[in-house]
């Protein structure tokens, strides 16, 4: 039989070197959510005390953290990133909740909150069990993003079962509001929630959301995955969108059966004429108008939000780059996006014709290996990476990706910035 190794908490692992020196330098801090930092999400909510700000940015920049460069849509959140650990900090600097654009809610027991922090199992401060209560209410009472969900019933419950010990100075009248709404009214009805907890807080008028518009049009970085069937292109992009800790966009630039902006589109694409003058004259609509126009419906909504994110290309209309034909060239290549980082996804011909015996045969996925690599080097101009998904699993090969993204400047110009303020 095995030894039976008790493993230390995931939080403890990642975020240890931090912690630790929070609480060497006395910088007074608080888990505002995730009290008992489960880490079931790699985004960790905090409260740092206003006066800790400066020393708290100084020791983050020293660990080698970085602030994402999109401003937060909320003013009073701010957002640090370590490449290293993959984790997101979501930090506030005063305990106020959004409450629409203009107004918020101020928790008004904030200097005595932070005064009575205790740690919990994990070694973190986390609200002493009144605080902790009234303050995950009021995240709930006043989503600021997102909507309710049942794990957040959950987590009030738990809550209030985990420190029904340290609630003796919440008001009984509080207490009951929060229960009877949370049995009888969870996901809806938040403003008897805001009304249950109204005595704890006090409502100021100031700006509390930015202006987005056109802020975000752009790239931030574009990774394009080449390869052939077989090879774990869909997947693999699936696999580092869930994985990579940064926002991530996902644009499909193949003219296989999915992905068309219509069906009309896509059946005028596949239609064939019997008569080959008529065919040849669809062919240059299909060419000059009907796939730039179908791109650029795909494009346009993607590059409108992505300037602070990674867009994963899936596959790319190759062949008008190497057709040899200066018009054609130049239309697509104004058109599609350049990518800033190439993978040429491939494997041995015959694991590709295992992989799919349907659809493949040996001489075919020769011939492809050897098309997607010619299109690989011509789009990147021979700057290509190249993984070959053979004998390597799907997390194998996600971790190079993701290894291969945080080694490329396009993330550090775009997406994060040292500069705190």
């Amino acid at each position: 039989m095995e030894e039976t190794v008790t493993q230390q908490p995931l939080l403890n692992v990642h975020f240890s070197s931090l912690a630790s020196q929070l609480h060497s330098q006395g910088i007074k801090y608080f888990l505002l959510t995730d009290f008992e930092a489960d880490l079931l999400s790699r985004d960790i909510d905090l409260y740092v005390h206003s006066d800790f700000k400066v020393q708290f940015e100084d020791l983050l920049s020293r660990l080698g953290w970085y602030k994402r460069k999109e401003l937060p849509q909320h003013i009073n959140h701010h957002f640090y990133f370590s490449p290293d650990l993959e984790i997101y900090l979501d930090i506030k600097y005063d305990l106020s909740f959004a409450n629409g654009k203009q107004s918020c809610f101020t928790y008004l027991l904030a200097e005595e909150a932070i005064g009575r922090a205790t740690l919990n199992n994990t070694g973190l401060y986390r609200p002493q069990g009144s605080d902790a209560i009234l303050l995950y209410a009021a995240h709930l009472a006043y989503k600021e993003r997102g909507g309710l969900e049942q794990k957040h019933e959950q987590y009030l419950c738990h809550y209030l079962n985990l420190y029904n010990t340290e609630l003796k100075t919440l008001n009984p009248a509080t207490l009951s509001a929060i229960s009877n709404w949370l049995t009888n009214s969870f996901p809806n009805h938040t403003l008897e929630l805001q009304q249950a907890i109204a005595s704890y807080f006090h409502q100021e008028d100031r700006p509390m959301v930015r202006n987005e518009r056109f802020s975000k049009y752009g790239y931030g970085m574009k990774i394009l995955f080449l390869g052939t069937d077989g090879s774990g292109k869909t997947t693999l992009i699936q696999a580092v969108q869930e994985k990579i800790n940064l926002k991530a966009r996902k644009l499909y630039l193949g003219m296989g059966e999915n992905g068309w902006t219509t069906q009309a589109s896509k059946r005028v694409y596949n239609h064939r004429f019997n008569i080959v003058l008529f065919d040849k004259i669809l062919s240059l609509v299909k060419n000059f108008i009907l796939l730039p126009s179908e791109f650029m419906l795909r494009i346009a909504p993607v590059k409108v939000r992505s300037r602070f994110s990674l867009v994963l290309i899936d596959r790319f209309p190759g062949s008008f780059f190497m057709s040899g034909r200066p018009f054609s060239s130049f239309l697509y290549r104004t058109i599609l996006p350049k990518p800033d980082l190439v993978f040429f996804l491939h494997a041995a011909p015959e694991v590709l014709v295992q992989r799919k015996p349907e659809e493949l045969t040996l001489e075919r996925s020769i011939a492809d290996i050897n098309k997607f690599k010619q299109v690989a080097d011509s789009v990147s101009g021979g700057n290509f990476i190249s993984i070959d998904t053979s004998h390597i699993t799907i997390d194998e090969a996600r971790d190079k990706i993701i290894a291969e993204i945080y080694r490329h400047s396009k993330v550090y110009q775009n997406l994060l910035t040292v500069k705190y303020n």
